[in-house]
């Protein structure tokens, strides 16, 4: 599953959201070298979910 953020700065504030509810961290955010900013959770039952953005 993955959800697209509208800024690289809502993207790491999904990310300590997404901590804070639980889900758990698989890799923190980064910046790929094609220029999109993303991270990777597990949600409770192990689901894996990317939220990610490509504007800075």
């Amino acid at each position: 599953m993955c959800w697209i953020i509208p800024t690289f700065a809502d993207v790491d504030k999904e990310y300590e959201r997404a901590e804070n509810m639980g889900a758990k961290p698989v890799f923190a955010p980064t910046t790929e070298p094609w220029g999109q900013h993303t991270y990777y959770v597990a949600d409770p039952e192990g689901n894996l979910i990317e939220i990610s953005s490509f504007i800075k």
